[in-house]
């Protein structure tokens, strides 16, 4: 987890943008159905969907994970 931390904060986001964002970057997912119990979670959810992790994000994560 402490590495996932860090990878988001090298790149000035949070771990939900990482998350959603790296989902979101696969070829074969069209969508990512994150749930939600309060309006800020729903907020942050969509604002994830803004983070475009480059090919070298990518093979970062993959190591990482």
């Amino acid at each position: 987890m402490e590495s996932l931390t860090g990878f988001a904060a090298d790149r000035g986001v949070s771990l939900t943008d990482v998350a959603i964002g790296a989902l979101l970057a696969r070829p074969v997912v069209s969508t990512v159905i994150a749930g939600a119990t309060k309006p800020e979670q729903v907020r942050e959810n969509v604002a994830a969907a803004r983070w475009h992790p480059s090919e070298d994000d990518l093979d970062e994560l993959e190591e990482l994970l």
